[in-house]
């Protein structure tokens, strides 16, 4: 059957009427800002919002064309891919950590691909969002006036952002629901925050010549909007936001100088690019430093997420090829944590392609890449009077967020990556020529819903902290059970936390929180070992899981089990062992003595802890331990020569000093480290001499002023009279007579200056030297002792 000649292949998408593009124009745009507003949208009650008011829009006004097959294809083969999370689990490869999981720990997991879907579930809701927004933005009926506005509508409005930020900041303040340590932007990270700035700069760039291209003088408003965005960068202390900035001005500066060819549009985008750098150099101060542009120096954040790209590979090549299921990764990546092993937890792998190829499997990075280059593809041709310069910046800044996902997630943080999808979706060509769709409009209404549905539910539960299945019901039940716990209600303790296990197995706070109050509760001590055990698995890092088991088991009064945990605290402690493992002394003598056994055997094994345990022991406990670690470490060879230092002293102070000197007199080698103990020693037996030599032999001679020459004693002296509290010349004056063996009269001038307050101190040593001369032992050892005392 022939096509009727009256009836089109081919329409221009119709999608609103004029009269509604007004409040289209504003609220887009909008969207996207007011995301980054409410704390970059990382949290489930600010993406509630944000859902939920697409949603109505797509209530309200859904897409009627169709991208064509191709993009549908790839935009459903994604949803597919997440989708899969709730496959059954069999169907997959049987990861050893799952396997593991459910044989050695007893977890109950889900028979589903993911082992938390209702977490995976909020993932895919969000997953869904964005694919939709893209669509959304993407199949507007723009004219290229409306394109022009949405994009300055955008631009102004983070430009309106970016000010708050700073005067926030010059106040040294912040609101409520922005949660960044270094108390600057709406993102708890800078990269975010530095990631949003960075491209609307180049959206300003075009915006502003624009304006002056057409004689408008608003180009001055742009001009300001950009240096505000500059100082945002500044303040962000981010290099990712310089790096945005200047590369996307710089392809932005070419292109617009390239196009014509003209020397003078190249000389002008040049004079701007050196500008803009001149500017950076000038004010970025702290931010340009933290590029380490010296030669030799290396960065340790660049190692590290160098280390987690690493572990985060082999996380990919133990999975299943399509994933672990969205919103997984914290929890499973920290078994696996090796070569990046810190003592704070890594949320995420610093990489947005890591991230999603963790979670979604490496088909949905393939689809993704095939997916942009589509959606590319429909941005060319770039012809004159197409928005051609509004959509290279939107093309650019597409692009440095794609690229700068390989290094950071401002993909997966709701409020950048609107923003992003929506410079994408007004980066197309128009006007569109895209079919009109009986089913596109179902579709999305359908979507609408579902997104309002939940973002609602999202927001409502957080506000009155209803048990919903899910992210936002895990957080609800975690806050509850702490408080339940705190107010030693046990039991409800116990039940809030097994209820939000159902949802999120892999939690270890819960199974931490919920053995918690079984040991309150005094439940059967095995189940208590049993949640503890899974909180460590889970949590196989940080030191401070077990070492809260131990002073549980303590107030339990299970000193074996508290015994057991602390061990685990200081074998992941690291460089903080010393200052946990006093900890653990002073909670022992508090409040279980028996525990101290227990912890003098475990502390007399290794070097470090047996000097915070000599420490805090004396008398018969003392030489008890030294001695028991003596047995092990005979020629305390595991220990440093500042280690041996600090060991005699506490030996001499605490423990027995004879025996000390007994032990030199065997090990002469030790002396240089034990000598202060052994000076002390002989001078408690009243023999000076032996306590003198000691100390001059080994001990730190000070830095004194450069001797005069041809100076006589007389000169020196009637110089001295003239100004006596030239410490120069009192110095002078002294080693002249000294070398003369005028040895009484150089006590005289010495001992001058020992009585005057604020004199250095090195002349407590000559006096000390002096009387060493005149074989005044006990008086030369007084003066060393002073002079000691200064230090």
């Amino acid at each position: 059957m022939r096509p009727s000649k009256n009836r089109p292949t081919r329409a221009a998408a119709s999608f609103t009427g004029a009269p509604a593009r007004w409040w289209l124009n504003v609220a887009v745009p909008a969207l996207p800002v007011l995301a980054c507003f409410l704390g970059g949208a990382t949290v489930k009650w600010s993406e509630g919002i944000v859902v939920a008011l697409f949603g109505l829009m797509l209530l309200v006004q859904p897409p009627k064309v169709s991208m064509g097959w191709a993009v549908n294809g790839i935009l459903l083969a994604l949803l597919a891919c997440a989708a899969t999370a709730f496959l059954p689990s069999n169907w997959f490869l049987q990861p050893a950590w799952r396997t593991a999981l459910v044989e050695d720990f007893g977890i109950q997991l889900p028979g589903t691909l993911s082992p938390q879907p209702w977490i995976s579930l909020g993932c895919f809701l969000t997953f869904l969002a964005g694919l939709s927004w893209l669509y959304y933005v993407s199949t507007l009926d723009l004219d290229l006036r409306d394109v022009r506005t949405q994009l300055r509508t955008f631009a102004f409005g983070v430009a309106c952002l970016t000010a708050l930020c700073i005067a926030l900041r010059a106040g040294h303040t912040a609101l409520p629901f922005w949660h960044n340590e270094r108390g600057f932007g709406p993102f708890p990270n800078r990269n975010q925050t530095a990631n949003l700035f960075g491209l609307t700069a180049v959206v300003i760039l075009a915006c502003g010549q624009e304006d002056i291209r057409h004689g408008r003088k608003r180009w001055i408003l742009w001009l300001l909007a950009l240096v505000v965005i500059v100082i945002g960068i500044v303040l962000d202390f981010s290099r990712a936001g310089v790096l945005l900035l200047i590369a996307g001005s710089a392809l932005w500066l070419g292109a617009f100088a390239l196009r014509k060819g003209s020397a003078a549009r190249i000389a002008l985008g040049v004079s701007v690019l050196l500008v803009l750098l001149t500017a950076m150099l000038l004010f970025g101060g702290q931010t340009f430093e933290r590029f380490n542009l010296r030669a030799g120096d290396t960065g340790v954040a660049t190692d590290l997420r160098w280390a987690i790209f690493r572990d985060a590979a082999h996380l990919v090549a133990a999975s299943p090829w399509a994933g672990i299921g969205l919103g997984n990764f914290d929890e499973v990546f920290a078994v696996f944590r090796d070569v990046s092993l810190t003592s704070a937890r890594t949320i995420h792998p610093e990489s947005d392609w890591f991230w999603f190829c963790v979670e979604m499997g490496w088909p949905a990075v393939a689809l993704t890449v095939i997916g942009i280059v589509l959606f590319v593809r429909r941005v060319f041709p770039l012809r004159e009077g197409t928005n051609q310069r509004f959509r290279v910046a939107a093309l650019i800044a597409v692009l440095l967020f794609a690229l700068h996902g390989l290094v950071d997630v401002s993909g997966h943080r709701v409020g950048t990556a609107f923003a992003a999808l929506f410079l994408f979706g007004l980066a197309l060509r128009r006007p569109s020529e895209l079919r009109p769709s009986v089913a596109v409009p179902i579709v999305f209404r359908f979507i609408g819903l579902v997104l309002l549905v939940s973002g609602a539910a999202w927001l409502f539960a957080t506000r009155y902290e209803k048990p919903l299945p899910g992210a936002v019901g895990v957080e609800n039940e975690t806050r509850l059970a702490t408080s339940a716990n705190r107010g030693r209600n046990f039991a409800e303790t116990i039940q809030g936390t097994t209820r939000a296990l159902g949802w999120a197995p892999l939690r270890w706070q819960l199974y931490f929180l919920r053995a918690l109050g079984e040991v309150g509760a005094r439940a059967p001590v095995a189940q208590a070992v049993d949640d503890f055990r899974r909180a460590r698995f889970l949590e196989p890092n940080v030191y401070q899981v077990p070492f809260e088991e131990g002073n549980a088991w303590v107030s339990a009064d299970r000193p074996t089990l508290a015994l057991t945990a602390w061990r685990e605290a200081l074998r992941r402690a690291g460089n903080e062992r010393p200052e946990l493992y006093g900890r653990m002394l002073a909670i022992a003598r508090r409040f279980n003595p028996g525990l101290l056994q227990g912890l003098e055997e475990f502390g007399m094994v290794h070097h470090d802890l047996a000097l915070i345990y000599l420490e805090h022991a004396s008398g018969a406990p003392f030489m008890s331990a030294l001695q028991r670690f003596l047995d092990r470490d005979p020629a305390l060879q595991t220990m440093s020569a500042d280690e041996k230092i600090i060991f005699f002293k506490h030996w001499a102070e605490r423990g027995d000093a004879a025996e000390l000197v007994h032990a030199v007199e065997a090990h002469p080698d030790w002396m240089p480290f034990a000598w202060r103990g052994v000076a002390n020693y002989q001078a408690a037996q009243k023999n000076f001499r032996a306590a003198v030599e000691i100390t001059r032999q080994h001990a730190e001679k000070p830095v004194l002023p450069p001797a005069a020459q041809n100076a006589s004693i007389e000169q020196l002296r009637q110089a001295l009279h003239a100004d006596p509290d030239n410490y120069s010349l009192g110095f002078q004056l002294y080693h002249e007579q000294m070398q003369q063996g005028l040895v009484d009269e150089a006590l005289v001038t010495v001992r001058h200056f020992t009585d005057l307050p604020g004199a250095p101190r090195y002349f407590h040593f000559l006096e000390a030297e002096a009387w060493a001369a005149k074989q005044e032992w006990e008086r030369s050892w007084n003066a060393r002792k002073k002079f000691d005392a200064g230090k």
